[in-house]
């Protein structure tokens, strides 16, 4: 136990520079905690979308028309498919439509016109591409069954109008958990820093010339030797 007790006579000459890292440690986390923002908002997200309407006065045409301008942001300045293509590259917009002329008879006959789409690929455009399919899966649930163009429209409004309401409830204070989380994701940088450079600093205290002489001389075996400062050194940064 020589070697063990000798390693723990030499870790108290350094003291102060434990207590000093400690320090920085307890004084920078609880700054880093009260000027973290733990606070997590959620923010609806509309897409950017063009319409290219060539059916406009039909009404289930126009109704799809209502339906994606309600529920993303409809650009309306772009004229021409080289100014659409730039602004698709630039992220100016993010989905373009193309509403082929008689869709909403064609619609009406039971028919599956194919609209066209101009997508840049981003989360913006999955969005504006989830509204469509979804407006399509509805209005090809009523088409087969109504003849009506104002029933058709009605049922297909009254589908989409239903949302999920969603609350998310937890006994644990999210807040506080997030601070102990801050605090600690901190405290590893400067635990790791004053675990190595304690140990690195008492290790080379035993690999002085003099002291490493005794140490070759001595009849401990070196195998001991050796573990007698591991188990110091895991001791030591067991209770740090």
């Amino acid at each position: 136990m020589t070697v063990f007790k000798s390693f723990w006579k030499v870790l108290l000459k350094y003291k102060g520079t434990i207590i000093l890292y400690s320090m920085i440690l307890i004084i920078f986390g609880a700054i880093n905690m009260s000027t973290s923002d733990s606070s997590v908002n959620f923010e609806d997200s509309k897409p950017d979308v063009l319409i290219v309407n060539e059916d406009k006065g039909n009404k289930v045409s126009d109704n799809l028309v209502k339906y994606i301008s309600d529920n993303s942001n409809i650009i309306n300045d772009l004229k021409g498919e080289d100014e659409i293509n730039d602004a698709l590259f630039y992220r100016n917009v993010n989905y373009v439509i193309y509403i082929p002329k008689d869709y909403g008879k064609d619609i009406m006959n039971g028919k599956n016109p194919e609209i066209d789409i101009k997508s840049t690929g981003d989360y913006q455009a999955s969005l504006a591409e989830m509204m469509l399919k979804r407006y399509i899966q509805v209005q090809n649930i009523y088409k087969l069954n109504i003849s009506s163009e104002d029933e058709f429209i009605k049922l297909i409004n009254n589908n989409l109008s239903k949302d999920a309401s969603v609350e998310i409830t937890s006994k644990l204070d999210t807040n506080k958990l997030s601070n102990v989380s801050t605090y600690f994701s901190f405290a590893s940088y400067s635990i790791m820093a004053v675990i190595i450079f304690i140990i690195c600093l008492v290790l080379s205290s035993f690999k002085e010339k003099t002291i490493n002489k005794r140490t070759i001389i001595s009849s401990m075996n070196y195998k001991k030797y050796n573990r007698n400062l591991l188990l110091a050194s895991f001791g030591y940064s067991f209770i740090l």
